[in-house]
């Protein structure tokens, strides 16, 4: 029988993360996490460490290096009556110097290949078992093979969404059931930027790494959903509206594009998508006799029908006309389907689907919608092609 276990991150959740770590001298255990290991060995659960080593590619040591490392921190952890039950580690990065590993790979986190090797090697639930680790890209592993993420780590660096606590002993006392986590509704995003910038090429590097941490909060399983509700209306020939305000209305105009054109490419497939952002005279004339607020409702009451789908794009979640077009959608039997930021407000509460990008900065939430926004059509669009065509098509 298959059984739950806990895939570790090795630099940052057991071992201080001072940067490519590659020698014995530069291993220093956090507080409390061998003691935690201890726990779960006395508790029966099997522990697997993953760790990214882009070092090796990068060439700051070699594979040996790190295999001396692991000998050292298995020795250490024997010392104090703990083990762990597999080592993997990912010598892999696409920026690499060194030729043999300048590629990229599956194994390197957030992709499946370590955690799919530990649970076959250790007869693993994945479905049933923890990811615990100090960065988006832990997230991502888990949520890509159907785990629960836990993040350890200092207050204001967890991901949106995920449980969190201060260090690897906290989240293995919540594993065994001795402590609760944090409620999700607790956590703020991190504020960015939080200082002022003096170059662009810095603020750039910044920049990117927020939207990378910014989209490892989105719930993949949620998108999943959004795209079996759009496949479902494209076969019963429903129709698809979408809305958003400013940046938002943009992202909503573009999803027309996409899901028209886009989608039609290659499949044959013609769907009726609809922007409600995009008619200024009809818009203009709502929004100056009857109140902005209603310029998405009053459009919904006229062309819309039960079965139709609305997905509405904000990045506050509480903008007015957003809010009443999800309420009169949903009291109409219309699927729904939610792109939020920040708290998401009541539109991530109220839709049936919430697509939710946990940032406290607009751009990069709007960045991460238009990304959002543009993988639903590519799937919806590939998921309607024979294999020979989706390799023989350019998306």
């Amino acid at each position: 029988m298959s059984q739950p276990g806990v895939l570790l991150d090795r630099d940052g959740t057991i071992i201080v993360d001072s940067g490519y770590v590659g020698s014995v001298d530069r291993v220093e255990f956090i507080d409390g996490a061998i003691a935690a290991i201890a726990a779960l060995n006395r508790a029966g659960v099997p522990v697997a460490v993953v760790t990214n080593q882009a070092g090796v590619a990068r060439g700051y040591y070699g594979i040996a290096d790190v295999e001396q490392v692991h000998k050292h921190m298995i020795a250490e952890m024997a010392r104090h009556g703990a083990h762990v039950d597999l080592w993997l580690f990912c010598p892999y990065h696409p920026d690499g110097i060194v030729e043999a590993f300048a590629r990229r790979s599956a194994d390197r986190k957030p992709g499946p290949g370590m955690a799919l090797a530990a649970g076959e090697a250790l007869d693993l639930d994945l479905s049933a078992s923890w990811v615990v680790g100090d960065s988006p890209a832990d997230v991502g592993l888990a949520r890509a093979v159907g785990a629960k993420p836990l993040h350890v780590g200092p207050p204001g660096s967890a991901v949106m969404g995920v449980d969190a606590f201060p260090d690897l002993a906290a989240a293995v006392r919540f594993i065994l059931g001795g402590d609760t986590a944090p409620a999700p509704e607790q956590q703020k995003a991190p504020k960015f930027p939080a200082a002022k910038f003096h170059r662009a090429d810095s603020y750039g590097g910044a920049y990117v790494a927020e939207l990378a941490r910014a989209f490892a909060t989105v719930d993949l399983e949620q998108v999943s959903r959004a795209a079996k509700i759009l496949n479902a209306a494209y076969d019963r020939d429903s129709a698809v509206f979408a809305c958003g305000n400013g940046g938002s209305a943009s992202i909503a105009n573009h999803l027309q594009c996409d899901h028209v054109k886009g989608v039609r490419n290659g499949t044959g497939v013609t769907t009726r998508v609809q922007s409600l952002s995009t008619n200024v005279e009809l818009f203009s004339a709502i929004a100056n006799d009857l109140g902005y607020e209603h310029v998405f409702e009053y459009q919904l009451q006229s062309q819309a029908r039960p079965g139709d789908v609305l997905i509405v794009i904000s990045s506050s979640g509480r903008s007015p006309n957003i809010v009443r077009a999800l309420d009169w959608a949903t009291a109409h039997d219309m699927p729904t389907i939610a792109l939020t930021g920040f708290a998401g407000g009541p539109a991530r509460r109220r839709a049936e689907v919430s697509i939710h990008v946990g940032s406290a900065n607009y751009g990069v939430v709007e960045d991460a919608h238009q990304a959002c926004m543009h993988l639903l059509a590519q799937y919806v669009r590939q998921s309607r092609m024979t294999p020979d065509a989706v390799v023989s098509q350019t998306f």
